[in-house]
Parts: structure tokens; C-alpha cells; sequence
């Protein structure tokens, strides 16, 4: 029934549920403080709203949670929020979305660092989770939007957005060392400083990460981060913030013997830097201007040779005679993906009250991106690309028990016309401890630079051997009407709460990587080489896809000290085309127990991951989906004095059920054949020391 017809049964289903949980809620009595106690969040609608009068669903991972968890990765962190898909396919990057549909660089879901979007133009349009420019000690939480957020945040935020929010340094003082010491490598250090002097407050970080990857892959890598933090009260209502950051590092890339070299083994050189502006005005208790600028500027050495010849005895068996021979003849072809990238982005915001009862925000924002990357670009020069967009947002209380939420973006972007992304949701609050929402938003994704522009071919002596990619102008943006039902209340056991989603997102001319015809174009290779490599374009899937189903996070603490997380999804993908039904795992599960005892501390996690067909790479007509998988993480820690300096101990490892497959690298997966796993994640357990001053 939910399947057959979503809306209609996912409202009635969602509904009915929620009256029953309510009902039961109303057994627990006054707890009119309950809500007082959940957080504050600033990301949904850039409204400061209690969760439960958000449009929409919302987690939040706070500092307390980090640090439990003992994540090395700030992208592991969110294997612990309903609707996640994480994955790893080498030891050093991270594969992350939201309901799946993600491509070799999933780009679908807006990420922010304190507002600053650090969705790279060089990185495919997507986030760089490899290499991110923030340490998990300054994060002070992170809000996850569950669902589309265009109206607040435009085109990227197509799926969700995930805010990165670092400490204020007026809620900290003092310094802190930290050093993480394990196997495969690793050795991090991380220092803080924080210093207070009058009206100014100032953080610097650094951060050093390396470890040597996972067993048997190259994908060790060596990250240092230097990050800056500065607030500056000007007066009672004005204050300034200034955030610097530097990343450079190097990280062991590709695979040995894989076909034609398609990435090969090299090490790759990055470079970032960020400089984020930002003064807030506040004239009155409800009211606030600010204006923000920040300047991202980004370089990567990434090069290597084709030089396929040297890998035969590796991969001839999967190869036709032809293509063998082709290979044996052939030279060493240089690869330079060298790529340096800038943006610019201004923003200015005003939020007021015009009444007991109605919160207004609204604000513009202007952004340009440039992009020199001449081996994704053949033939071309730099490429930029400017973005307008004007957003409103509205809380209105219509009544004490309900509320109303409507937002709207206006998004121009220079190769297409004015697009308008709106949001309505209304919540009803039939006690101070239930909230039961309905909402519908619409969005749009813009194509990235890479997915119009790109042209990408293997060219030896002024003969082009293989077009990889090619452009395609005429590519429009993917629109998404997504229908939400939910629930956020607190249940009558166990100091329980539960935050329930039920969804139905139809998503239209949906982007896709798709082989394309190249017969007619001058090609030097045999078609036969051809007809094993392919060439692809970025194009507008011809039907409807539809995702319906159902996300919840239940807290419980069921005894002294202790707390349950259990995070569920379940998600049933429509669509004629297997490769995109494939392309959305149908469920993740995840189960955290936090307990503290005494000066003791620990978490254990219990992560699971449907059967998903994701990864990087491409080989014509090979499809291969990586079968799901359970992994186990924990972590325990000790408190303790030495000295007079307050010093934890901990101990703390990943994928303790030991090697699996995440991801695939489909040239890798297309050799070893698709019963073997071909690049599978290990174990990491490591010990970390941190003293505070």
C-alpha cells in the first residue's frame, strides 16, 4: 500500500502512527520543560528555531557525541544520522549523500563550514571529505538537515545540507595537545590555543593527520591544517568574526594494474586556503544584520602516465586479443589533472520580528566561481561561473498549537534562467511534548562546471586515443517536489525520544553519467578498445524517480549514565532504470551505546549498509553493486590527572569485524571480476592522549 501509492498512504500511515504516539505521549503528564532541553538549531530555515519548529527534520551531532565516538573522520560521524549513506572506497576519502543517488562525486547535499559552503568547483562539485578544512576538538556541533533545504540555501542543498559549526572562543579558554598513536600509521597531533583579551577572542589550531591508509591499497596521506578563529565585540551590538584556514597535504591515489591506467598509482598534492569575513549587528534582542564575505582558493597536483603496457600479465585475461595488443604498442602518455580553483561569496542577511507571533528573515547573495583545470577542460580555458539568489523565510504562530514555516530562494546562475525554490510546512503541537509536521518543498540542482563543461580525453602525439568525457550544453537542472510527514516527541519510557520521516521525493531529469555514441569523432585506438572503455557525458534521465519511505532516530536512556541511539532507514527507489534503482541502498541501520561510568567513558556502534552499486570509475556496460555489509566501531576512555593537567586516555577503533567492500572502483572491480570484492576497508584501532591547560 505505502508503495503503491505513496503520498496518499504515506500521509494516512504517517499520520495514524504519529496519533498513536501522541496518545501515548499524553501519559507521561506535565513535561512542559522536556523541549528546553533540545537544541537551538540555526541551519534549517536561517531562522534560531527550537528543533521542534524547524520546517523540516533536523539532527544534531554535538561536541559531546565527537568526542565519544573517537572518529578520526568527520564523515563517519554521519553513519549516525537516519538516511545516510557513507561509504569508503580507499582509506583516505570519504563517500557521502543523502538517500543514495550519488555519482563518483556525490553532490546533491549542501556542506557549510560556519556558512561557508565548501562545496568544491574543483572537486566535481562536491565536498572534499578526504581533506576538510576544520578539526573535530574546534566543531561544536554539527545540524543536519534531513530533506531538501533549497529555499534557505540554493541549488546544492538539493538533498540536504550538513553545518559545520565551530566554537564561539567566548565559550572556551585554555589550551589543549592531543596525539593519536595506532596501527597502518597513524600518528596525528592536534594543538589548540585559546586566549582572551578584553573584547577579543582568538583560536589557533593545527593539526597534523597521517596514516598510511588500509592493507593492501595505496592510500596513505599526510594532512596539516592551521586554522584561525577570531571574535571581536566592537560594542553591545556589533561584533566581528574572522575565520582563516590553510590545508595542504599529500594523498596516496589510484590503483596498480587497473585498465589502460585509468588511475594509476601517484601521490597527489593539495593546497587550501579560506579567508571568511563576517559582522553581526544586533539593534534589538529579536533583531539582526550581518554580512559575510569569504574567499576559497584551491590547488591540486594530480599527474601520472598512462602506460598500460606494463600491466598486461595483470589484467590480459580480461581482455579481448585486440585490446591486448593495442596495449603492448602502446607509450607512455602523459596525465595532468592539475586543477586550481577560486570563489567568491558575499552575503547579506536581516532578521527581525514583526510581531508576537511572526519571525522574518530574508537576504541576497552573490557568488563566482572560477575553475583552471585544462585535462577536464580540453582545449579550453579557465571556466567561471556566476550565481545570484535572493531567500526569504517566515515563522508564523497562527496559534498556540500551530505553526506555520514558508520560505522561498530565487536562484539565478549564469547558463540558465531565474528558478524559484519554495517550502511550506506546518506544525501542529498538541502538547509541550509533541510536534507533528507536514511539508512540501520544491528544488532544483543546478549542473556543475564539470557535468556541462567537461571534456576529457586521452590524447598521444596530436591523436586522441579514447574520449572520456564528453561536454553537453544542452543539460538542464534536476527538480525534486518532495512531501514530508514527521514526528518529534518525547515517549512515555526510558527518557525516550523519537524523531520519525516519512517521505515521498519525486525527483525529475534526474543528472546522470551515461555512455554516449563517439562514432564519427577522429579516433587513433581500434574500436574494439572502444568498445571496452566507452565514452560518457553528463544527461537528463528520461523518466521520474520516485523515493519513498521512512527515517527515524530513537534516544533512549534506559539506566543511569547511559544512552541508546538507534537510527533506521528504509528506502524504496522507482524507477524503469535498473542502474538508478541500484544506485540507492535500500536500507542503513545503526545502533550507539554511550555509558559513563565514573572517570570511564565509552560508545560502541553497530553500523549496517544495504547492498548499493557506488563508487568511482567506469567501464562500458560493467555493473557491479557491492553487497551489504555490517561493521563495528568503539571507543573508551579514561580521565584523569597527572601533574595537576586533566589528561584522557583513550582507545579507539573502526571496522572491528575486520577487511569489506564499501565502494567499488569498477576499472579495479571489472579485473578481479564481480564475485571478488577488489578493494576492501580494514581495521584501525588507535590510542589518543589529550591534556588541557
Amino acid at each position: 500500500m505505502l508503495l503503491r501509492e505513496p503520498l496518499r498512504a504515506l500521509c494516512g500511515l504517517g499520520l495514524a502512527a504519529i496519533a498513536g504516539i501522541a496518545g501515548a505521549g499524553a501519559e507521561v503528564g506535565d513535561e512542559a520543560s522536556f523541549f528546553e532541553a533540545l537544541p537551538v538549531v540555526l541551519t534549517v530555515s536561517r531562522l534560531p528555531q527550537p528543533v521542534q519548529d524547524t520546517p523540516g527534520a533536523a539532527t544534531v551531532i554535538d561536541a559531546e557525541l565527537i568526542a565519544a565516538t573517537g572518529y578520526r573522520d568527520l564523515a563517519r560521524l554521519l553513519r549516525l544520522v537516519p538516511g545516510m549513506q557513507v561509504g569508503q572506497e580507499r582509506g583516505n576519502d570519504q563517500w557521502v549523500t543523502y538517500h543514495g543517488l550519488g555519482s563518483d562525486y556525490p553532490n546533491q547535499m549542501q556542506v557549510l563550514v560556519d556558512g561557508r559552503s565548501i562545496y568544491s568547483p574543483y572537486f566535481f562539485g562536491g565536498a572534499d571529505w578526504g581533506a576538510l578544512p576544520v578539526a573535530l576538538a574546534d566543531i561544536e556541533r554539527i545540524e543536519v538537515v534531513r530533506g531538501s533545504d533549497s529555499a534557505a540555501y540554493g541549488s546544492n542543498a538539493f538533498l540536504g545540507v550538513v553545518n559545520i559549526i565551530t566554537r564561539h572562543t567566548a565559550a572556551e579558554s585554555g589550551s589543549s595537545v592531543q596525539v593519536n598513536a595506532g596501527n597502518r600509521g597513524i600518528a596525528d597531533v592536534t594543538a589548540r590555543a585559546v586566549m582572551q583579551h578584553g573584547p577579543l577572542g582568538l583560536r589557533l589550531t593545527a593539526q597534523r593527520q597521517r596514516d598510511d591508509g588500509m592493507p593492501d591499497m595505496h592510500d596513505g596521506r599526510d594532512i596539516r591544517v592551521l586554522n584561525l578563529r577570531g571574535d571581536l565585540r566592537l560594542g553591545e551590538r556589533d561584533e566581528l568574526t574572522l575565520l582563516a584556514g590553510l590545508s595542504e597535504g599529500e594523498r596516496d591515489m589510484g590503483y596498480s594494474g587497473v585498465l589502460f591506467d585509468s588511475s594509476a598509482t601517484r601521490t597527489a598534492r593539495h593546497l587550501d586556503r579560506s579567508l571568511h569575513l563576517r559582522w553581526r549587528h544586533t539593534p534589538a534582542p529579536d533583531e539582526e544584520w550581518s554580512l559575510a564575505y569569504y574567499h576559497n582558493r584551491e590547488r591540486t597536483r594530480d599527474d601520472w602516465f598512462v602506460d598500460s603496457s606494463r600491466n598486461i600479465e595483470t589484467i590480459e585475461g580480461a581482455l579481448p586479443p585486440a585490446v591486448r595488443d593495442y596495449l603492448l604498442d602502446a607509450k607512455r602518455i602523459p596525465v595532468d589533472n592539475d586543477r586550481d580553483s577560486r570563489r567568491d561569496n558575499v552575503e547579506l542577511q536581516h532578521r527581525f520580528r514583526a510581531g508576537a507571533a511572526t519571525q522574518l528573515l530574508w537576504g541576497a547573495e552573490w557568488r563566482r566561481d572560477w575553475l583552471d583545470a585544462p585535462y577536464l577542460f580540453y582545449g579550453k580555458g579557465a571556466q567561471s561561473q556566476h550565481e545570484w539568489r535572493l531567500f526569504g523565510n517566515l515563522e508564523w504562530r497562527l496559534a498556540p498549537r500551530w505553526l506555520v514555516n514558508a520560505g522561498a530562494m530565487a536562484e539565478r546562475i549564469d547558463a540558465d534562467r531565474t528558478r524559484l525554490a519554495p517550502r511550506l510546512f506546518l506544525n501542529w503541537q498538541p502538547q509541550a511534548t509533541q510536534t507533528v509536521r507536514i511539508g512540501w518543498s520544491r528544488a532544483w540542482r543546478q549542473p556543475s562546471l564539470f557535468e556541462r563543461e567537461a571534456d576529457v580525453r586521452i590524447v598521444h602525439e596530436g591523436q586522441v586515443l579514447n574520449y572520456r568525457h564528453l561536454p553537453n550544453p544542452d543539460i538542464q537542472p534536476q527538480r525534486i517536489d518532495a512531501f514530508e510527514v514527521g514526528y518529534l516527541g518525547v515517549l512515555p519510557v526510558a527518557a525516550g525520544t523519537l524523531d520519525l520521516r516519512l517521505f515521498h521525493e519525486r525527483i525529475r531529469d534526474l543528472v546522470q553519467r551515461r555512455p554516449v555514441d563517439v562514432t564519427g569523432l577522429p579516433l587513433a585506438s581500434p574500436p574494439v578498445v572502444q568498445q571496452v572503455l566507452g565514452s560518457t557525458r553528463w544527461e537528463n534521465f528520461d523518466g521520474t524517480v520516485r523515493l519513498n519511505g521512512l527515517e527515524y532516530r530513537l534516544n533512549l536512556h534506559p539506566w543511569r549514565d547511559g544512552e541508546l541511539i538507534f537510527n533506521h532507514s528504509l528506502i524504496r527507489v522507482s524507477s524503469n532504470d535498473r542502474s538508478v534503482r541500484d544506485s540507492v541502498a535500500p536500507y542503513t541501520a545503526g545502533l550507539t551505546l554511550l555509558q559513563r561510568l565514573g572517570l570511564w567513558q565509552g560508545s560502541l556502534s553497530v553500523l549496517r549498509m544495504g547492498p548499493i552499486d557506488a563508487g568511482s570509475g567506469y567501464v562500458r556496460e560493467f555493473r557491479y553493486r557491492v553487497p551489504a555489509y555490517t561493521t563495528v566501531d568503539f571507543s573508551v576512555a579514561r580521565s584523569t590527572r597527572l601533574g595537576g593537567v586533566p589528561v584522557e586516555l583513550r582507545l579507539s577503533g573502526i571496522n572491528l569485524f575486520g577487511r569489506h567492500q564499501e565502494l567499488a572502483h569498477r576499472p579495479l572491480q571489472f579485473l578481479h571480476g564481480t564475485q571478488r570484492p577488489a578493494n576492501e576497508i580494514g581495521r584501525q584501532v588507535h590510542l589518543s592522549v589529550r591534556a588541557s591547560f
